[in-house]
Order: C-alpha cells, then sequence, then structure tokens
C-alpha cells in the first residue's frame, strides 16, 4: 500500500510539468537584426537554421533570446532554373513506369479550428481530409497518390518516433518517388498563410527540411525547385521554407519534405482549394510535362530516379523494463532521486531556454518524450495545445 502510493507521489511531482509542456501553445517569432519580424514559428529554433522567406530572401539563425530567433540576412537566392516548364519536351525530373507518391499525418489530431470546431480531435483529425483531398488531385494527374490513415497520438515529442514506422511501411509498400508528411501549422495569425490566387482565396503552404539527416541536401534542392515551380505557375502559394535543426523522418528518402498545410485559425475550406494547384506543382516539380488545362500529359518518361534502400530501417526506440522489487526503504530513496532528477531536468531546461516558462517547457516535453507519451495529457476537444511536437 505504501509503495503505491509513493509511486502515486512520483506521478504527482511529473504530471503538472508534462502538462504545461503539453497544454500551451508557444509561438517563437523569427526577426531580423533591427527587430522586423519576419515570421512565427511552432517549432524551437536553434543557432545555424535557415530561413528561405517568399521573396527568396536566405536568413541564417544567429542566436536565440527567449520566444525570439535572430536572424541575419544572406542576400536573395536564386532558385532553381525551371524553364523546361515552358516545354512538354524537356522534363526536369523523371521516372520510368508508375509515378508513386506517398503521404503520412504525423501529428493525427490536427484539425482547423473555424471548420471544425476544434484546434486539436481525440479521434482523426481533419488533416486526413487535406492530405486525402492532395492525394485525389495527384491521381487526376495520372499519379498512384497513398494515404496511411494510421494515428500517431499522442500530440508530443514522441510522435516521430511513432509515424517512422508508418513511414517505413510506406516505403517498403509503394516504393514512391516522393514522400510527404502533411501538417498545419499551429501559429495565431491566419493572415500568414492566407491569400489569393487566380482571384480566389485560399492558404499558402509552408515547406519544412530537416537539417539532421543524410539526405538534407538533396531534400533541401527538391524544397527549392517545389518553390521555384510554384512561383512560377502560382505565385504566393508557397510560403517560405525553413530548415531546422530536427531529422522529420527525411532520412528515410530523397525527396522528403514536411508540409505545413495552412494553420489552425484559417478556415480549412482556404486549404483544400489550395491542394490541386500543390498536386500540379508537384506532378511538374517530380514527372515534368504539361498537365491540365495547360496541355496534355507528357509519356516521355527515363529512368533514373534514386530511391533509398529501406530494408532493415527499424524504429530506435526500446522499452526498457524497471524491477519493481525492493523494500519501503528502497522506494523512498527512489523517490529522493527522481525528485533530484526531476529538478535536474528543470535547471538544464532553464538554462538551456533562457528563462523559467521556457525552461519548464523544455523540461517537460524531456519527461513527455522519456516516458513515450505516458507523462502529459493529450489535448483534449477545443484546447490550444503546444505545437512543439514538431521538434525531434
Amino acid at each position: 500500500m505504501k509503495r503505491g502510493l509513493i509511486c502515486l507521489l512520483i506521478l504527482c511531482l511529473m504530471l503538472p510539468l508534462a502538462a504545461l509542456a503539453e497544454g500551451e501553445e508557444q509561438v517563437w517569432e523569427l526577426v531580423t537584426e533591427d527587430g522586423r519580424v519576419l515570421t512565427q514559428l511552432t517549432y524551437e529554433p536553434e543557432t545555424g537554421d535557415e530561413y528561405l522567406a517568399g521573396d527568396n530572401t536566405l536568413y541564417v539563425v544567429v542566436r536565440v533570446e527567449g520566444n525570439r530567433a535572430v536572424a541575419q540576412s544572406q542576400g536573395m537566392v536564386a532558385l532553381p532554373d525551371v524553364a523546361w516548364l515552358d516545354s512538354d519536351a524537356a522534363l526536369a525530373v523523371s521516372a520510368m513506369g508508375d509515378k508513386r507518391i506517398a503521404m503520412y499525418c504525423t501529428h493525427s489530431d490536427e484539425s482547423y479550428e473555424p471548420s471544425d470546431g476544434t484546434y486539436s480531435s481525440n479521434d482523426r483529425g481533419s488533416i486526413y481530409e487535406i492530405a486525402e483531398a492532395l492525394a485525389a488531385a495527384l491521381e487526376e494527374d495520372g499519379v498512384s497518390a497513398t494515404v496511411a490513415d494510421t494515428l500517431h497520438h499522442p500530440h508530443d515529442s514522441g510522435a516521430y518516433r511513432r509515424s517512422r514506422q508508418t513511414a517505413v511501411e510506406l516505403l517498403r509498400e509503394t516504393a514512391p518517388d516522393a514522400l510527404l508528411d502533411i501538417h498545419r501549422d499551429g501559429i495565431p495569425d491566419p493572415e500568414q498563410y492566407q491569400t489569393t490566387i487566380g482571384g480566389r482565396e485560399c492558404s499558402k503552404i509552408r515547406l519544412l527540411v530537416g537539417r539532421g539527416n543524410q539526405n538534407m541536401e538533396v531534400n533541401k534542392d527538391f524544397a527549392l525547385t517545389v518553390k521555384a515551380v510554384a512561383d512560377k505557375l502560382y505565385p504566393g502559394l508557397i510560403k517560405d521554407i525553413y530548415m531546422g535543426k530536427g531529422v522529420f523522418n527525411q532520412d528515410l528518402l530523397p525527396k522528403s519534405v514536411l508540409l505545413e498545410c495552412g494553420t489552425y485559425t484559417l478556415e480549412k475550406e482556404l486549404v483544400m482549394r489550395s491542394m490541386p494547384l500543390m498536386a500540379d506543382v508537384l506532378y511538374r516539380t517530380l514527372y515534368g510535362g504539361v498537365t491540365g488545362s495547360a496541355g496534355t500529359v507528357s509519356d516521355s518518361r527515363s529512368s533514373g530516379q534514386n530511391r533509398a534502400s529501406n530494408d532493415g530501417i527499424t524504429p530506435g526506440a526500446t522499452d526498457v523494463p524497471v524491477n519493481a522489487e525492493g523494500n519501503d526503504g528502497s522506494m523512498t530513496g527512489i523517490l529522493w532521486v527522481v525528485g533530484l532528477f526531476i529538478v535536474g531536468i528543470i535547471v538544464y531546461g532553464v538554462l538551456a531556454a533562457g528563462s523559467m516558462r521556457s525552461g519548464v517547457r523544455k523540461a517537460g516535453r524531456h519527461l513527455s518524450e522519456m516516458t513515450g507519451g505516458l507523462i502529459g495529457k493529450k489535448p483534449e476537444e477545443g484546447e490550444n495545445p503546444e505545437h512543439s511536437g514538431k521538434e525531434e
């Protein structure tokens, strides 16, 4: 009985910390050295991150001060040449045989508050409707588009570990030309995503590339080409590109990218309108040729599409059994150790984040990740949980 009470006390010490990490939205501002706000982020920036703005100015994060990341301009960047778009004879990147694109949703709870009445679903978020709309538009262009319906709850820092299993399965079953992780952003200002293209209101799309994997350069080139094609066909569709510290499972396949399709305060219908445009951009980027009302699809394809070998890829997480044997004195000792451990995590988080509030959030995320999501509640309907799950 006493042992059970001690274990309950340990959980009581840990739960408030993890709940704070999961229960509150955290937004970082990306600013220039003179304080001009470039954009907002809901994944923690780090020194060395790169940001390509909509006007193709490149910025590099030089320091992080609390909830502000200061970025230094590197000047304008020349995007890849996409002159081949004007001809259905020349293809930028092509593939022999079937054309395949695979999609999944790491944050399977994500929804659109104005349309769904909730920020986060306890079941299947409406982000899957966005992925399926993109897949349907790709199918019309002759692409075999697969959307995995696997859920990866809860929305925490372990979501990418769980979605990795889904991504590996998609690669083995479909051998896709590209792998897309479909998200919606968590920044509160809908105007950062709302736009008008061809006289119709719709949503911008942000591309996210992880810096922490061996495919970073080819994934970056892929994202830059996507933006170049979109800028030519549908100016304003691609909001920007952020190259952050994470892996985002993009080490599994070259031509992997994360798509932020609008934000939670934007109407879902505006995001849906952007999906046919994004499908056209993806098709042209990967396969060249002319599609839709612009002309007919070119059938001249050549081999050479690079694919990663997926044999032997397994999630890195393992379960470590805990020895429950011992007397009351040893359990009391464990309680002291756990308490000191929690304090140590908090101190580390404060020192790393520069503030008590950010430090507690960081510590809570570490606890959530170490317990595989067991510590820390899943966001309830209508809550605005922290979107820091974009981090790994």
